[in-house]
């Protein structure tokens, strides 16, 4: 193993427990509630905020390409939930996150070739003004900058976007939810 290797596994074991290519985080809340979004949906449904989804995105960020993830996530007061009925939030939350990157995915296409369409036709009223010297100029860079800015939005910034969920959604191996109390029966 290389000088970088061993840094870098010695950082990673500072956070995370490591065996082979599996490394295991416990990501550690007071309550239940404080994941909970309580300005989205009714009663029939629990969304959770950023929170938890934030600190599984940091903690697949830290981690090299090859490695797995299990997730130990202990509450350390479930308050009004059942253990179960976390677990089933958290699951629903997980298809809604997915749903929602797709979504956002569709939108930024639909964009994307929006601004390509607006540039392009831009560029050609440019050459149907190219008489004009001045308008020619200031018309072919903005068009041009919607064809760059479409191009971006299309296919970059989407195939960035892509790879990362994709990435988060191969790294985790195993989640699951406990108790504080659970945690000592193991």
């Amino acid at each position: 193993m290389s000088k970088s290797n061993e840094i870098r596994m010695d950082i990673l074991k500072h956070y995370f427990s490591i065996e082979g290519n599996v490394a295991t985080l416990k990501l550690v809340y007071d309550t239940f509630a404080e994941l909970i979004n309580p300005n989205f949906g009714g009663v029939e449904i629990e969304k959770l905020n950023d929170t938890l989804f934030s600190d599984i995105r940091e903690a697949v960020s830290l981690l090299p390409r090859k490695f797995k993830l299990n997730l130990h996530i202990i509450i350390k007061d479930f308050g009004e939930y059942e253990k179960e009925e976390c677990e089933q939030i958290i699951k629903q939350n997980i298809y809604l996150v997915g749903y929602r990157t797709i979504k956002e995915n569709k939108q930024k296409l639909i964009s994307g070739w929006s601004l390509i369409g607006a540039g392009a036709a831009i560029l050609v009223l440019s050459y149907l003004l190219s008489n004009y010297e001045l308008w020619f100029d200031l018309i072919n860079i903005s068009g041009t900058l919607f064809v760059w800015e479409g191009v971006n939005m299309a296919f970059l910034e989407r195939n960035l976007e892509n790879k990362a969920t994709r990435t988060l959604a191969r790294s985790i191996q195993n989640i699951t939810i406990e108790g504080m109390g659970d945690e000592n029966k193991k």
